[in-house]
């Protein structure tokens, strides 16, 4: 049996002004784009919740959280494991195809602050499942705590089963308004542990639209700071993260009121989607 593993993939945080590496480019030029993950009769789904049931029975008896099966996670580990049957061969992308969390990305609809992906072939199920429980990084993705959303794809070739296991990390996507909720909070929680007194907070609808104008550009750079006052953006899976150097700014003197904007967006820098902010003191 041959077995390959691709370790759990941490979506970059974004710190202000802190640059990110471009994603890898998502235009596939492989068969892989003429996989449909719907309609061929090689895929298995008895063998796919197969898969699932002996992965979530290993949770359990772990005392982990029960992995939630994702249907656009189902469709990235189809066509991949449809990719590996037609290249006779196991690999986390081949040439011209997406990088794994490219393809999730393309496929699902969460909002993910990591992914993973083990792959193999057997030629049942159990032997599949006891060869990558037996393999210490393929097991670290089957039962890792960090992973609550998955999706398995069983492409039948002849005697042999070609297994994609996509995992993720789903997060909640939230609202403008619960988002700047999250991020005043934050700010309220610095600005207090400085024992300095708490800031105003004032509604500035052009910052929404200065978020999404970095969203957009999918660089920081594109809000322009106002006069005569502290801008600080950042981008981040988590709106509520705001980065360390804020803290040096939350804590100044003279501080008296403050604005926020966010925006929720995918980019080629976050496939998966993250939140854009732009905090304005005064």
């Amino acid at each position: 049996m041959f077995l390959a593993l691709i370790a759990s993939i941490p979506l970059h945080l974004a710190a202000a002004g802190a640059a990110l590496p471009a994603a890898a480019n998502t235009a596939p030029n492989s068969s892989w784009q003429q996989v449909s993950p719907y309609d061929s009769p090689n895929y298995d789904s008895q063998a796919e919740r197969d898969l699932l049931e002996k992965a979530n029975s290993d949770r359990a008896r772990a005392g982990l959280p029960l992995l939630r099966m994702d249907a656009g996670l189902v469709r990235a580990a189809r066509a991949h494991a449809a990719e590996m049957a037609a290249q006779k061969h196991i690999s986390h992308q081949f040439s011209g195809e997406p990088s794994p969390s490219d393809r999730i990305a393309a496929l699902s609809s969460l909002h993910l602050e990591r992914t993973g992906e083990n792959v193999a072939v057997a030629p049942n199920v159990d032997d599949a499942h006891e060869a990558l429980m037996a393999s210490r990084p393929h097991r670290d993705n089957l039962l890792s705590p960090k992973f609550n959303v998955a999706g398995f794809g069983v492409f039948r070739q002849g005697h042999m089963l070609y297994v994609a296991q996509d995992f993720g990390l789903s997060m909640a996507i939230y609202s403008v308004q619960q988002a700047k909720e999250l991020v005043s909070t934050s700010v309220e929680k610095l600005r207090a542990q400085a024992k300095m007194p708490q800031l105003k907070r004032i509604n500035d609808s052009d910052l929404q639209s200065s978020a999404c104008a970095m969203a957009k550009a999918d660089s920081l750079s594109a809000a322009t700071p106002p006069a005569g006052a502290y801008m600080l953006r950042y981008s981040s899976m988590k709106p509520e993260s705001l980065p360390s150097e804020i803290s040096k700014v939350i804590a100044r003197r003279g501080l008296h009121t403050y604005s926020a904007g966010t925006c929720y967006a995918r980019t080629q820098r976050y496939p998966n989607g993250a939140y854009w902010v732009v905090l304005v003191f005064y």
